[in-house]
């Protein structure tokens, strides 16, 4: 709710981070958004570098359509980041916002859709038929997300940011984002927890985009490839740890997993304790994940390995410290330390 009004009955933004985008796919997904049966909303796009070539796309393709407007800026700082310079410039009036990739095509009736749900949850998304590109091939005829307990979705995110809705009033909790030097640092995940702690989430069958896969993926939804070999676990962690703690030693290799793994859940939790102290759900997964020194989280990773809520792959991948939520990916981000912006876990400036 919006005051007295129901979140459907207001007006939203639609926020899409732009970088260096494929022109041909980012005009689908413009024009997906512009030809939406429901209209009333503002489309900000973030250009996270190369703005005035964003700029010049966003002109060539919805021409004079003054409700899409470029925000742009030169520095890079990555997809987590970018959405969250993003979502601090949604305007206080917004009823609802709505996230978007640069590279996707939603269906005509998304927004009808899944905005009125928001009049009884925090956030909602849809299913997406993954495809690849070029050539349109179906790879998956739906992505089978669906609501789970607290704890799961901890474990094992549900909630993919490019199909979801969510109130304008979630901000006031999610706002500033967590930060981890970690390559499961997710935006969506962190949404996704804000909601469930709040008004909760749902998750509506109905497939509502397409989700294009293709070589420039950054998190994607093909079948999960979870390496085959312990050698092959090794090799990617060390890969990571070059990546975001500067060398491949064994104390690296630790200090990546760590991160990767249960630091990550650690941050959003405590995090969440701190800023919603009083939520029953956040003080249950405290008690559940324990503060940093105990042992206490060594269960959670035991449950979810009992859990029909999380599938065995991602929960073996926890423990091992690999990050099961970008394994699917065709390559994974690679980070600046310049422009990160990302703290070690426990320093949130």
């Amino acid at each position: 709710m919006t005051g007295d009004q129901p979140v459907s009955e207001g007006h939203g933004v639609v926020v899409l981070a732009a970088y260096r985008p494929d022109p041909e796919l980012f005009a689908i997904q413009l024009r997906s958004i512009r030809d939406q049966t429901r209209g009333d909303f503002r489309c900000l796009i973030g250009a996270d570098g190369g703005q005035e070539g964003v700029r010049a796309l966003v002109a060539e393709i919805v021409g004079d359509d003054a409700r899409f407007e470029v925000l742009g800026w030169d520095d890079n700082l990555g997809f987590y980041l970018n959405f969250e310079r993003l979502l601090m410039a949604v305007p206080a009036d917004a009823a609802w916002v709505a996230l978007s990739d640069q590279d996707d095509r939603w269906y005509p009736d998304k927004l009808e859709r899944l905005v009125p749900l928001l009049d009884d949850v925090a956030l909602a998304t849809g299913q997406a038929r993954v495809i690849s590109w070029p050539g349109e091939h179906e790879i998956r005829a739906t992505t089978d997300k669906r609501v789970v307990p607290a704890e799961a979705l901890l474990v094992q995110n549900q909630v993919t940011g490019a199909q979801t809705v969510f109130g304008r009033g979630l901000l006031d909790l999610a706002l500033p984002f967590p930060r981890l030097h970690t390559i499961t640092q997710l935006h969506d995940h962190w949404l996704a927890m804000c909601a469930v702690v709040t008004d909760g989430y749902q998750v509506v069958d109905a497939v509502v985009q397409d989700y294009i896969q293709h070589g420039g993926n950054i998190v994607g939804e093909v079948h999960r490839r979870h390496p085959r070999t312990p050698w092959g676990a090794v090799a990617v962690m060390r890969t990571l740890a070059r990546d975001y703690e500067g060398g491949d030693s064994p104390r690296q290799v630790v200090a990546a997993a760590h991160a990767a793994g249960i630091g990550w859940r650690r941050l959003v939790v405590t995090e969440l304790s701190r800023r919603r102290p009083s939520a029953v759900a956040v003080r249950a997964l405290s008690h559940r994940i324990g503060h940093p020194g105990t042992l206490r989280a060594g269960g959670t990773v035991l449950r979810a390995l009992r859990s029909a809520d999380v599938t065995t792959g991602t929960a073996l991948t926890l423990a091992a410290g690999l990050p099961g939520e970008v394994m699917a990916s065709r390559r994974h981000p690679r980070p600046s330390r310049k422009h990160s912006g990302m703290n070690r876990e426990g320093d949130h400036s």
